[in-house]
């Protein structure tokens, strides 16, 4: 994976939502960065989610404890948590204890409607909520097509309440040619709203040539 420049000092923590959209190797790719910018990454799967993991990549996702993903250092797996998603002892589900940064993707329709209405029903919702409270970063990055009116409401409401939304929808504009190259302009868009200065994927009129690390 090609990477140019990365932050000198790791920021204390964040939050990573997996709910069961389509899309597992978006959250796989940002979980392998992750670790070279973040003391500590907190992670809550949906049930749905570990079934998308098997379907979609023929991974086995944990259900609580550390995870060391196949792109990782023994030492980065030690830095990611999976929590259990009825835990609410999770540190990031107080407003007391929440990081700075949430993100979930990929993002569900149902978990839209769930964090757009307040209806906390797992972990992931409940931490959702909490960061939108504490008036923290939330990002979140749907991958569903078409949408409906419903589907589009939720999203806007959440948008109206400072929540980026990031729709998994690669660009072509870079010279994009290959998958990992499509991957990598969503995790790019994802990068930039984070404020973490990594390089992915060539940025609009740049003409540098991306090295590899």
């Amino acid at each position: 994976m090609s990477m140019v420049h990365q932050q000198s000092e790791r920021r204390r923590s964040i939050t990573i939502g997996i709910s069961g959209g389509s899309g597992a190797v978006y959250a796989v790719r940002l979980l392998e960065l992750l670790p070279r910018f973040y003391e500590c990454i907190d992670v809550v799967l949906s049930p749905s989610a570990r079934v998308v993991f098997r379907q979609e990549l023929d991974m086995e996702a944990p259900e609580s404890g550390l995870w060391q993903l196949p792109g990782m250092s023994k030492e980065e797996g030690e830095q990611v948590v999976v929590w259990e998603p009825n835990n609410y002892d999770a540190p990031f589900a107080s407003g007391s204890n929440c990081a700075e940064q949430m993100v979930i993707l990929p993002c569900s329709m149902s978990t839209v409607a769930s964090i757009a209405h307040g209806v906390e029903q797992n972990l992931m919702h409940h931490a959702a909520g909490v960061t939108l409270k504490e008036r923290k970063d939330l990002i979140l990055v749907p991958r569903e097509t078409p949408l409906s009116a419903i589907h589009l409401r939720n999203l806007t409401t959440l948008a109206e309440h400072g929540v980026a939304i990031i729709p998994a929808m690669p660009g072509f504009y870079g010279g994009q040619k290959t998958f990992d190259d499509l991957i990598n302009f969503v995790l790019q868009k994802i990068f930039n709203r984070l404020r973490l200065d990594v390089r992915l994927s060539k940025k609009w009129g740049d003409r540098q040539t991306q090295n590899s690390e």
